[in-house]
C-alpha cells in the first residue's frame, strides 16, 4: 500500500486550541475502609491465565490455580487486549494513534517510534480517555493570547491512509497528517475487547473484593496480553490423518480405539495476515 501525495498539514490551530484533560480513577476501597473490618472492600492485584469470557465477566485462573470471577471495569478504556503486529496486519481506514513532536507547519521533527491500532470502546468515555479515541490532533491547551510554539508534542488519532518505508499517513479528523517512521518502529494492537484473545492468554488484574471471598473481584483495570504477533506469516503445514495401506486395512484397532482424530493446525491470526494493499 503506497502513500499518496498529501500536502503538508497545517496543525497550528489544533495544537493551540486542544488541550490535555486529566482524569483520575478513585478506588471504592481505601486503607481506611479496610481498617474498619469485615465487610470493607479489599484491594487486590494478581496475574493469571484467561479461561473464558461471558457477559462482562472474565474467568481467570490465578497463578496459584484458583479460578477467579472478574467483573470488567466501569471505565471501558481500562480493559485492554495488547499484542504486537506487523505491517501486513494493517488495512486502510483502520483507526491508529501515535505521538510525536511537530512544528507549527505540521512537520514531524523526528520519526515516529510506535503506532497503536485501536478501536473505539463501547461505553462512555470522558476526559483524556475520550480524547485518545477521537480522530484529531491533540495537544496542550493554550490561551488565546499565547503565541503558537515553534514545536509541540501532540497525539495524532485518525484513519490510516498509508504506511510504507517513507512513513505513515493518517486522516486525523479533517487534518491530513504525514510523518516519517523509525526503521525499528513498533506496531501494537490495543483493543478494549477480546475478539483476538485466546484461552490461556496472560491476564493482569487490579481491583477489589468483598472479604473473605477473593474469588469474586470487581476489576479496576484488566490487561490481557499474548506473545502472538498479528500479521506475521507462520509457516505451518496441515496435519492429516495417516492413510492405512491395504495390508493393514483389515487389521484390528489398537486397544485405545485405533487411529486418533487429528485436527488441522493453522496460524492463530490467519484472518489478519493478508498482505496490505
Amino acid at each position: 500500500m503506497m502513500l499518496r501525495c498529501i500536502p503538508k498539514p497545517i496543525i497550528a490551530a489544533a495544537i493551540s486550541a486542544i488541550g490535555l484533560i486529566s482524569y483520575s480513577i478513585v478506588l471504592p476501597a481505601t486503607a481506611q475502609d479496610a481498617s474498619q473490618g469485615a465487610g470493607a472492600n479489599m484491594v487486590t492485584e494478581f496475574k493469571g491465565a484467561l479461561k473464558s469470557f461471558e457477559r462482562g465477566m472474565l474467568i481467570v485462573v490465578r497463578e496459584d490455580g484458583t479460578e477467579v470471577m472478574v467483573q470488567l471495569p466501569d471505565d471501558p478504556s481500562a480493559f485492554t487486549f495488547v499484542a504486537e503486529a506487523k505491517p501486513p496486519f494493517l488495512r486502510q481506514g483502520m483507526l491508529v494513534r501515535f505521538s510525536g513532536t511537530f512544528t507549527a507547519a505540521g512537520q514531524a521533527t523526528a520519526p515516529i517510534e510506535t503506532v497503536t491500532v485501536i478501536q473505539p470502546p463501547t461505553g462512555r468515555l470522558t476526559g483524556r480517555a475520550r480524547e485518545m479515541y477521537t480522530p484529531g490532533v491533540h495537544g496542550e491547551r493554550r490561551g488565546r493570547n499565547e503565541p503558537v510554539p515553534a514545536t509541540a508534542q501532540v497525539t495524532v488519532v485518525g484513519g490510516l491512509l498509508g504506511l510504507d518505508n517513507t512513513g505513515i499517513a493518517v486522516q486525523a479528523g479533517n487534518i491530513p497528517v504525514r510523518a516519517p517512521m523509525s526503521p525499528d518502529a513498533k506496531i501494537e494492537i490495543r483493543f478494549n475487547h477480546l475478539s483476538l484473545a485466546q484461552e490461556n492468554d496472560p491476564v493482569s488484574v487490579s481491583g477489589f473484593y468483598q472479604p473473605p471471598d477473593d474469588t469474586k473481584v470487581k476489576a479496576e483495570r484488566v490487561t490481557v496480553t499474548t506473545d502472538r504477533i498479528y500479521g506475521e506469516q507462520v509457516d505451518t503445514k496441515p496435519v492429516r490423518a495417516t492413510r492405512r495401506s491395504r495390508r493393514t486395512k483389515d487389521a484390528k484397532p489398537d486397544a485405545d480405539g485405533g487411529d486418533a482424530a487429528l485436527g488441522g493446525v493453522g496460524s492463530s491470526d490467519a484472518s489478519s495476515s493478508v498482505p496490505a494493499e
